[in-house]
């Protein structure tokens, strides 16, 4: 039973992938592991090299859920068109609103992933698999999978790539991806983070609860030390890091609470970047685990931290950065991002990221503008919001001559620039001309 989200119409939806559409029964397992006497990870090459097991020295049991091809902890991306269709095949009526969703396990039918590629040097542990697409019946994905895994101590270090080669080469909109599905027993049902604003502090953890039973099952919230936790009434589990990141989806489905890594209640968490994922993208990011105790897990996982706000150089990729109602070049990029508009308001979004007003209280941003006339608006959200507004907001006017310049906005003479910030927007222009366009080299928060 996977259980999931799509975003039809820009809003997230979950629906509980309740039963298995085919015939199938679940290949034998062929698993490489890597064991450095704390922890112990296992793919199975017979399933996509998903990870299916995890365990570690003072608790040797698997914690990961694998009661269908759904579950594990694997890799899943998502994008357009809704549905997808591949020659006459159709998508199981429960999946259609997924659109393009390869994974790294198999497909809602039992037909598993392929692995083309693996090493095992017992340092690290190299995986390349052809995914299936979920929703459909044995329809390979017209991408590559792969994952590089180390250990150090109690850190599970996982790399990931998804190499896109489709023939539909539409733009589709931003979908969130799942980076990546985190599936564990039931037994560890409390998901904890920090939520608040007062990150870094040792201020008082979270427990985020969900209910199960609504249409959206799972809860989003934004981890403000970029982490969570799946862990049991001991405070002992597997926690989750994404250093460049901040929401996360997750919760307990079910009423089990069960150690059987089979059983269909299951324990979900997964951190989310919402991209535009080109038909030839290279998308590469990093995700952190820890297998132990809930106060070890903060530890650890706060000394990795960033602490500088974000930066974002538009060398090769988009950086997380979003556009809706306009094109851009596609990947890769060549030094800049290079946005173009058509007769709809524009706007580039950055990823959910966090950091502190009083940290940043400038913003340097090297555009070149080719178009008339302009007054960009750049816009800023904070922590309890869940929306841009004009009323959080300045006025950046821009040279409309195409020639590169560095501007800088002074976002601390805005009152409402203040507390915890969670991301940027920029509307280039109020009134587009289609062909205009506006080619971004970097996005740089300052102290000044």
């Amino acid at each position: 039973m996977r259980i999931d989200l799509f975003l039809p119409a820009l809003i997230l939806v979950s629906v509980i992938r309740s039963a298995w559409a085919g015939q199938a029964g679940r290949p034998e397992p062929r698993m490489t592991y890597l064991d450095n006497g704390e922890v112990r990870i296992g793919m199975d090459l017979a399933l996509g090299g998903a990870v299916t097991f995890l365990s570690s020295r003072d608790h040797p049991g698997n914690i990961v859920n694998s009661h269908d091809l759904g579950r594990q902890i694997q890799m899943s991306h998502y994008s357009g068109p809704w549905p997808y269709e591949v020659g006459d095949k159709k998508p199981h009526k429960a999946w259609a609103g997924l659109g393009w969703n390869p994974i790294q396990t198999g497909d809602c039918h039992m037909n598993p992933s392929k692995v083309v590629e693996h090493r095992n040097d017992g340092r690290e542990l190299y995986i390349k698999c052809i995914p299936m697409q979920w929703p459909l019946d044995n329809v390979p994905g017209d991408c590559l999978f792969e994952t590089w895994t180390t250990l150090e101590g109690p850190v599970i270090r996982m790399r990931y790539r998804c190499t896109n080669h489709r023939d539909d080469k539409t733009q589709y909109r931003p979908c969130p991806q799942e980076l990546p599905a985190v599936y564990t027993i039931s037994r560890l049902w409390r998901l904890m983070s920090y939520t608040g604003d007062k990150p870094f502090t040792n201020d008082a953890l979270t427990h985020v609860k969900n209910d199960y039973r609504k249409p959206w099952p799972w809860t989003r919230f934004i981890a403000t030390e970029r982490w969570a936790a799946l862990v049991d009434d001991n405070d002992w589990g597997l926690g989750v890091f994404k250093d460049d990141g901040g929401e996360f989806h997750g919760g307990i489905h079910g009423e089990g609470r069960s150690d059987d890594p089979r059983h269909g209640s299951t324990a979900y968490v997964a951190p989310i970047h919402q991209e535009n994922l080109d038909w030839n993208i290279v998308y590469e990011h990093r995700t952190e685990y820890v297998v132990g105790k809930l106060d070890e897990i903060r530890k650890r996982f706060n000394a990795m931290a960033t602490r500088t706000p974000p930066a974002w150089r538009f060398a090769t990729d988009r950086q997380h950065w979003t556009f809706r109602d306009a094109t851009d070049q596609g990947f890769p990029l060549k030094g800049e991002w290079r946005v173009r508009f058509g007769d709809r308001k524009p706007r580039l979004e950055s990823p959910l990221q966090v950091w502190r007003a009083d940290s940043a209280p400038a913003l340097d941003l090297e555009i070149a503008y080719t178009g008339q006339a302009t007054t960009a608006k750049v816009l800023w959200k904070r922590i309890d919001e869940d929306r841009f507004s004009p009323a959080r907001s300045l006025p950046l006017e821009l040279k409309a001559d195409g020639t590169y310049r560095t501007y800088r906005l002074d976002l601390s003479s805005s009152p409402e620039y203040r507390g915890l910030i969670v991301g940027l927007a920029i509307e280039p222009v109020e009134k587009p001309r289609p062909g205009e366009e506006i080619a971004i080299r970097s996005i740089v928060l300052t102290a000044r």
